[in-house]
């Protein structure tokens, strides 16, 4: 039976993972690659943008993968469905922007054997957002982590950071993933078909393999426990009702620093295409992104950030409806 390649692609929220995951699906590499998606709150927004673009997605939602037990488990179950109902020539598991891969990487060595037989780690490939990804690094644990699990760092937005920026990253990357290979890739075909046999090109798990090795030292054989040091929450928000988009705008910039992540599907009033709202990074922007799909038409909003109070940002946003 041949072993089919995983790779956990993680970085911060906003880095550019579906974006990334988006280019490679879309690539004409020939390459049938599945997907598996861990999303934070109840609304499966980036499931929703990676439909559509090729390859068999599976989504693991309402929990972090690395912490959630349940979802682990969930996780070894759906990579054995994934590669028995699709034949794919590689797995690929984006995860939520503050997993930690070390405590997935730990739960390699419980993996069944039913499912160990299907697949060969392939690595840690950390997407890092080259305008904002080094003050993630510095002040954020998990993103801090999740470099630091790498054995390769892909540079996200080269083409909106300025160089100050961009050399900022380097050298926050020089002193907390010296190791890590660092790539990024241009626009257009022949880049997102180097990006997608770089991704899966399967490599030695360094940092698994280094973190197992203390801890056997120190600890024995079983994994520490995992959770996460702060208090980041995801709010959802859903709504039929037509909002005025300048004023969700407003909302969602209202939140200031403590606003780490929001993306979502927005019905904005007197305008039939779609809308879509995404904070990534240091940037917000409200879009129209098409047509809507066949269905009704309604507002998926996840917001993501410290302390977020959820009934104050509902309150908020049903202020901004306009039923006339």
């Amino acid at each position: 039976m041949t072993r089919v390649p995983f790779t956990i692609l993680t970085g911060w929220l906003g880095a550019g993972k579906t974006s990334a995951l988006n280019r490679m699906l879309a690539a004409t590499h020939g390459a049938r690659i599945a997907v598996l998606v861990n999303e934070l709150g109840r609304i499966s927004i980036d499931t929703q943008l990676i439909l559509g673009r090729g390859g068999d997605v599976l989504e693991l939602a309402g929990g972090c993968v690395c912490c959630k037990v349940d979802i682990k488990n969930d996780l070894w179950d759906g990579i054995a469905d994934i590669v028995a109902r699709s034949s794919p020539d590689a797995v690929v598991l984006e995860t939520t922007g503050i997993a930690e891969p070390a405590a997935i990487l730990d739960g390699l060595i419980r993996v069944p054997d039913a499912v160990r037989e299907r697949i060969v780690p392939a690595g840690v490939v950390c997407v890092v957002d080259a305008e904002a990804g080094a003050a993630a690094i510095e002040r954020r644990d998990e993103a801090r982590e999740q470099a630091m699990s790498a054995d390769r760092v892909m540079l996200a937005k080269l083409d909106v950071a300025t160089g100050d920026a961009v050399r900022r990253t380097h050298a926050v990357l020089d002193a907390v993933a010296p190791e890590a290979e660092r790539a990024a890739f241009p626009a257009g075909d022949a880049g997102a078909r180097a990006m997608t046999a770089w991704v899966i090109e399967p490599r030695r798990l360094r940092a698994w393999t280094e973190r197992r090795g203390h801890e056997r030292d120190a600890h024995g054989p079983e994994p520490h426990a995992h959770h996460h040091r702060n208090q980041i929450v995801a709010v959802t928000f859903t709504d039929d009702a037509p909002l005025i988009g300048e004023r969700v705008l407003a909302c969602v910039e209202a939140l200031g620093d403590r606003l780490i992540r929001a993306k979502g599907f927005v019905h904005l009033a007197g305008e039939p295409r779609r809308g879509f709202i995404e904070r990534a990074g240091i940037r917000t922007e409200l879009r129209c992104e098409g047509a809507w799909g066949p269905g009704p038409r309604r507002t998926e909003l996840v917001l993501i950030g410290d302390g977020l109070d959820e009934a104050a940002i509902h309150r908020a946003l049903w202020a901004c409806r306009a039923m006339g």
